[in-house]
């Protein structure tokens, strides 16, 4: 299900499934999957040549539970951890 953009427009959710590993995202291009964990993602900002580098940070909508936002900050952090060795 698709939320809503810019101009009102549904746009679909691209993130098919959240781990411990990583991030999993269906391609807008061609619908592949594609993986991005901690590691490839900061590596891929290096290789770019990026000034900022960005760790991965899972974002939750606004009326997640306060579970959910503690499991998720201990994920991001795990993750940036991971993406800083």
């Amino acid at each position: 299900v698709g939320k809503k953009g810019a101009g009102g427009k549904k746009r679909p959710n691209l993130v098919k499934r959240t781990t411990e590993d990583g991030v999993t995202f269906q391609s807008y291009r061609d619908g592949t999957l594609v993986t991005l964990t901690p590691e490839s993602s900061v590596a891929a900002q290096k290789k770019l040549g990026a000034d900022i580098i960005i760790p991965f940070d899972q974002l939750l909508p606004y009326n997640a539970s306060p579970e959910e936002v503690e499991h998720s900050l201990h994920l991001s952090h795990r993750w940036e951890e991971r993406s800083l060795a």
